[in-house]
């Protein structure tokens, strides 16, 4: 279908509706798949989201308003087009790429909590994804990293993480399934009457959970998860996780 436009705000509406399309695509794909909660917030789901939004959603139509000119001769406009369209699909092809490879794919318990662990972290060890399956079927994997026994084991631990810089909760071969280490797990229970005691936006959150699984707060365990740009309180029930809080920015005032 051809369609005519007799201004450039009209170019910038079409191309605005189409690129439109294509975030909402990504932003569907982004939440259900890539980041679900409570890593959108964690691990940069958000910051995924500026950057494909600004290329997508502004640089792309911005430029079409700019260069549109309904006098030009067809073709020179259709080259033009042309060229803003490759170029935005290239920036976009970038941003979406480095969202994938940021993406948690694990949630790992080491020491005293959980750390979220991103595709490219194992990836650039030559592991495949697929080994996660044996140790848990969620997406991310909620797995537990189990400290060797031996003191040789332990140094190797060590040197892989001051010689290589691959963190113990990096190293796939100390990984275990978590549901057979919930006891060790629950030691780190959080004090979490402690911690909503003066933060009432995380007293809201957990008073949700709370609502919503017919639970008490003495019934769960809160264990901590530490990410990369927000942590994170799981709540669990038996073997179950059941919700997650947002623990709020420090205050750097």
């Amino acid at each position: 279908m051809k369609i005519n436009c007799n201004s450039r705000f009209c170019a910038f509406a079409i191309h605005f509706a189409c690129s439109l399309l294509v975030f909402s695509i990504f932003l569907y794909v982004l939440l259900k798949l890539w980041y679900p909660s409570p890593f959108f917030s964690a691990s940069g789901g958000w910051q995924g989201i500026r950057i494909v939004a600004l290329v997508d959603l502004v640089i792309g139509p911005l430029l079409t308003l700019v260069v549109y000119k309904p006098t030009k001769p067809a073709k020179e406009l259709r080259t033009d087009i042309s060229i803003i369209v490759l170029f935005q699909l290239l920036a976009l092809g970038w941003g979406i790429y480095t969202v994938y490879n940021q993406r948690p794919v694990a949630a790992v318990f080491w020491e005293d909590r959980f750390y979220t662990v991103p595709a490219t972290a194992l990836e650039s060890q030559g592991i495949s994804l697929d080994r996660l399956r044996q140790f848990s079927k969620t997406t991310p994997a909620y797995i537990f990293v189990e400290r060797p026994a031996t003191r040789e084991g332990w140094d190797r631990v060590v040197d892989r993480a001051q010689n290589q810089n691959i963190p113990p909760h990096h190293q796939i071969e100390l990984y275990r399934p978590l549901r057979d280490h919930l006891e060790e797990v629950y030691r780190y229970n959080l004090d979490i009457e402690d911690i909503i005691q003066n933060n009432p936006e995380m007293k809201a959150q957990i008073q949700a959970i709370l609502d919503e699984t017919g639970t008490q707060l003495a019934d769960n365990r809160y264990i901590g998860l530490e990410s990369r740009y927000r942590n994170i309180v799981l709540v669990f029930n038996n073997d179950h996780l059941i919700g997650s809080a947002a623990v709020p920015p420090e205050d750097t005032d």
